[in-house]
């Protein structure tokens, strides 16, 4: 079958979550049997080529920068991409969409209503209800409204463009039809997890015939590096693995580590491995940390990651404290196949894969970190009671496009 996949962004240009699934994706079906041409959106400006094309670990990826008057903004509408793509993508059997932001408004209708495709779609995080991917505002005192209402979602963005108020709320309108009508016209809706499609669905219609829940899986086989737990003699070391912000809730983790009594601090070790987002963010961190050690163990690739793990030596404990909804969440399982229990926040979908081999704490909350973090120091047998609980197989990209490969069968 030739299948296109429709990405916001690709390596070399940028790869985070959603691209490197993706990425996985592609390379799995093309193992399948299948040719797998990608189009990617790209945040590279445009040097004079409507269309770069690359070879990126054996697929064929076709980029499209944007030129400066295609803005990031409520409606989308690039009509210059719009039909660069139909172009690229003429001749698939099947277009798998993965995200709207980089490229236009319009990927799922076009596609099936001009090229005379099934289209699929994943819902990779919150774009189909917020502009801001994830329902975060900025601004504190706002708060995210119920379905169908813009009040405040026109104040969020205010600041970032020269709209009126006005304007703001006919754009979120306009963008809710078009969102409404994108979804409408998919033959399937993919989600990474339950969590996820309850998330989008208290906001969006999602027809539950349309409805598959797949899982990512890990883009890479990860070999279990720590084969050993805590004893409770030397220090706890604690990995953070992964960007470092506030978004992905490593202040809570230094602050819960910070929040235990003096003597208890000097037990536990912090190691971050990754790199900060926002220049300076380690240095807060480590203001906020109170005594406890960090170690800022530099940024890793997927596939230097177990080395850098044996490196390190003597690590104990994974921690994914984000704040942000997480559709999926890899860096759990990463974790866990690297033979690490994993303690992780209850925004979104990783609470569904933890289960006894770590634990859930409430997101935004320190001291929630702090208490558990105390129950270990004081009881070193319940970590290694999580340790022993680790799944003995991880799911992985090719059980995701095997479940795929049905899906599209069934569509063609």
């Amino acid at each position: 079958m030739e299948i296109a996949l429709l990405a916001p962004q690709f390596a070399p240009h940028f790869e985070g979550g959603t691209e490197s699934v993706v990425r996985a994706q592609g390379r799995e079906l093309v193992a399948l049997g299948h040719r797998v041409r990608v189009v990617a959106g790209t945040d590279r400006a445009h040097a004079g080529n409507d269309v770069e094309r690359a070879e990126v670990g054996g697929l064929t990826v076709a980029f499209l920068p944007r030129k400066a008057d295609e803005y990031y903004d409520l409606e989308l509408a690039r009509p210059r991409l719009r039909s660069l793509l139909l172009e690229l993508v003429r001749g698939a059997e099947l277009v798998h969409v993965h995200h709207w932001s980089t490229l236009h408004a319009e990927l799922v209708r076009d596609c099936a209503r001009k090229l005379g495709v099934p289209v699929v779609v994943t819902l990779h995080d919150l774009f189909v209800t917020c502009p801001r991917f994830f329902r975060l505002p900025p601004d504190p005192a706002l708060a995210c409204p119920p379905r169908g209402v813009f009040d405040s979602c026109a104040r969020c963005v205010a600041p970032g463009t020269g709209w009126s108020h006005e304007r703001l709320l006919d754009g979120f309108e306009q963008r809710s039809a078009w969102v409404a009508a994108e979804l409408a016209a998919a033959a399937a809706l993919v989600v990474p997890s339950r969590a996820q499609a309850a998330r989008v669905g208290a906001h969006v219609t999602l027809a539950p015939a349309k409805l598959h829940v797949v899982a990512h899986g890990l883009s890479e086989p990860l070999p279990r590096v720590v084969q050993a737990g805590w004893d409770g003699l030397g220090p706890l070391r604690v990995l953070f693995l992964g960007h470092r912000s506030d978004v992905k809730g490593v202040c809570e983790l230094v602050r819960g580590a910070a929040g235990l009594p003096a003597a208890e601090r000097a037990r536990v070790e912090l190691v971050l491995l990754g790199d900060e987002v926002v220049p300076g963010y380690d240095q807060e961190l480590a203001r906020e940390a109170q005594g406890v050690k960090l170690v800022f163990a530099g940024n890793y690739t997927l596939a230097e990651l177990p080395a850098r793990l044996a490196a390190l030596g003597g690590l104990h404990l994974g921690a994914f404290p984000s704040r942000a909804w997480e559709s999926y969440g890899l860096v759990p399982d990463e974790l866990m196949a690297l033979g690490l229990p994993v303690w992780v926040s209850d925004r979104g979908a990783p609470q569904e894969r933890v289960g006894a081999a770590g634990r859930v704490l409430a997101a935004e909350d320190a001291a929630a970190w702090t208490r558990a973090l105390a129950s270990v120091l004081s009881a070193p047998e319940t970590l290694e009671r999580e340790r022993r609980a680790l799944p003995a197989r991880s799911r992985s990209a090719a059980d995701a496009a095997r479940e795929l490969d049905e899906l599209y069968a069934r569509l063609v």
